[in-house]
């Protein structure tokens, strides 16, 4: 099944786009969304909770962010994602302009996008209240275009449509589970986050 991309974006920490050739206004420092940063991120999941050769590792949150994306089935994507990706010790933020969704889910988005200039910046905030107990939480706290919160009335619907379409989606389209192996714990820390599974001797 083809899996539209703002739906695994918007609830799941994980919000990416293609950007075309045009005048970007300065970037904040942060991560982003690439291939090479999936791979990244796998390496050290698969060292930590597979393999377990290590007992924890930190992956750079936007590699993190890639990753729970092409675990979701996102179709591999070219680095030109201009989408930043950053994180202190209790939330996620993802910050981008309106231009940089594609066409898709600019059409499902249609109430968002019709009254906004697209070169408005919007931001999304994703905390994980859930970090053991065999899962990972990420909660979809707020999002915001030029600062000022999406209303529920437009923001609501759609993530309910989300979540009927998207089983993987929980808590009304809001929030996505991220199972770990039992013992296994995470946390977040700036610009990054922190996996441990203790190694048996």
């Amino acid at each position: 099944m083809k899996l539209s991309w703002f739906p695994l974006i918007l609830p799941a920490l994980l919000f990416t786009a293609p950007l075309g050739a045009q005048n970007a206004a300065p970037r904040p420092p942060g991560g982003r969304i690439t291939n090479a940063g999936v791979a990244r991120a796998n390496r050290a999941v698969d060292s930590v909770f597979i393999i377990r050769k290590l007992s924890g590792d930190t992956i750079e949150i936007g590699d993190f962010a890639g990753y729970l994306l092409a675990r979701l089935g996102v179709p591999p994507f070219g680095d030109s994602l201009n989408f930043v990706v950053t994180s202190d010790t209790v939330r996620v933020r993802i910050t981008g302009r309106l231009m940089d969704f594609p066409l898709e889910a600019r059409a499902e988005l249609g109430p968002i996008f019709t009254f906004i200039d697209s070169t408005s910046v919007f931001s999304v905030d994703i905390s994980m209240p859930q970090f053991s107990d065999r899962l990972m939480r990420f909660r979809l706290e707020r999002a915001t275009v030029r600062g000022i919160p999406i209303p529920d009335m437009l923001l609501t619907p759609a993530l309910d449509e989300y979540a009927r379409r998207y089983p993987v989606l929980a808590g009304g389209g809001r929030e996505l589970l991220v199972e770990m192996p039992p013992g296994a714990t995470a946390r977040l820390l700036a610009n990054g986050i922190a996996i441990y599974l203790p190694v048996k001797r």
